[in-house]
């Protein structure tokens, strides 16, 4: 497929640059709207009722990060839409928790497991279908800092890596405990996140913010560091890397007892690891490359979509990995491939 537009942004404050992105993507953050009406209707939630419970978190965005908030101002004003429509697709984690199908395979690579000490961020990003028309590449640049990630139209960047050296890649998960309350949106959160200044300011936002739904998150930094963070809204537990790998999907590793969906297959950060592990102390991109292409325990593999077996076409009616992202920190790039990586290419990004 043809590669995701990419949104270029440098304006000098928050706010002017939420107008460049809402200006430049204008089209697809009508489609993102559009999309999650009907989703949310899905569940029983206006878009009202959606626009209100998102509004709903603001106080704590301001408390905490007042010039993310402008940025959303700014977007929602460049898009030409209002701010709780653009406040309702980003909380689209919040509102929906857990969107069926499961969500996501990450890794990091530290410099033991890699070819010359390399440290790489790793994420298939797996969801619905519908949103392939709506997602965007980010490059934003400012005095401060420069980032490169993703994200569906309207919503803050959600995923990436900044000129600190610092990457964040995600996990849906869903515990027992989640609610609907007041918190900080995990998006929002990726976002101040993706302005860190080191690899420590980074750890000390996600240690410390007020959340009301799990997520897992996985912190890398250009220095071989590596935080994962299983995150509950009364608690988080840390994931350990293994010989220098770590992997992770959707499923609770540290307190299993906490998953609302126990049952649920866990057989992508094994096989993720096994694939890794095969050229550990040696592993480069063109073979992390080919370990995000694996189909190994389909439908729950790796890389998620239809597949064709003879003239019989088996299909996943709504899940696929929708983009594919490799940080390589010493090239200061990010490889990513719209759709699933068996079918497409990785092109590179750079900050």
């Amino acid at each position: 497929m043809e590669p995701y537009p990419l949104i270029e942004i440098d304006g000098e404050t928050p706010y002017e640059r939420g107008l460049q992105y809402g200006r430049q993507a204008k089209e697809r953050v009508g489609i993102c709207i559009e999309y999650y009406k009907k989703s949310f209707a899905k569940q029983g939630f206006t878009w009202e009722k959606a626009m209100e419970y998102a509004m709903g978190f603001l106080p704590e965005i301001e408390r905490t990060m007042p010039e993310i908030l402008e940025e959303a101002k700014g977007l929602a004003a460049g898009a030409g839409r209002q701010l709780g429509e653009i406040m309702a697709v980003n909380c689209r984690y919040e509102i929906s928790k857990l969107p069926k199908p499961e969500e996501c395979t990450t890794a990091a690579v530290l410099p033991e497991a890699a070819r010359g000490g390399k440290t790489y961020a790793v994420k298939n990003w797996d969801f619905h279908q519908a949103v392939m028309n709506h997602i965007v590449l980010l490059r934003i640049r400012t005095k401060e800092y420069s980032l490169v990630g993703w994200a569906e139209a309207g919503q803050m960047p959600r995923e990436g890596f900044n000129s600190a050296g610092v990457a964040i890649v995600n996990n849906g998960l869903q515990s027992l405990y989640d609610h609907y309350g007041p918190g900080l949106p995990v998006t929002f959160l990726r976002r101040r996140v993706l302005a860190s200044g080191s690899f420590e300011e980074a750890a000390d936002l996600v240690r410390n913010f007020r959340r009301c739904v799990s997520n897992n998150i996985m912190l890398v930094g250009k220095k071989g560091q590596v935080l994962d963070f299983e995150v509950q809204p009364d608690k988080m537990d840390q994931v350990y890397s293994e010989g220098g790998i770590l992997t992770h999907a959707n499923h609770f590793v540290v307190d299993p007892d906490a998953d609302a969906f126990p049952k649920r297959a866990k057989v992508r950060d094994k096989r993720l690891m096994e694939l890794l592990a095969a050229k550990r102390g040696d592993i480069t991109i063109p073979h992390i490359m080919e370990c995000m292409k694996d189909h190994m325990y389909w439908p729950k593999a790796v890389c998620s979509h239809p597949t064709f077996e003879g003239d019989e076409r088996t299909y996943i009616a709504d899940g696929i990995t929708v983009a594919s992202m490799i940080v390589d920190f010493e090239e200061n790039t990010a490889y990513i491939c719209s759709g699933p990586p068996c079918e497409g290419e990785y092109i590179p990004y750079h900050l």
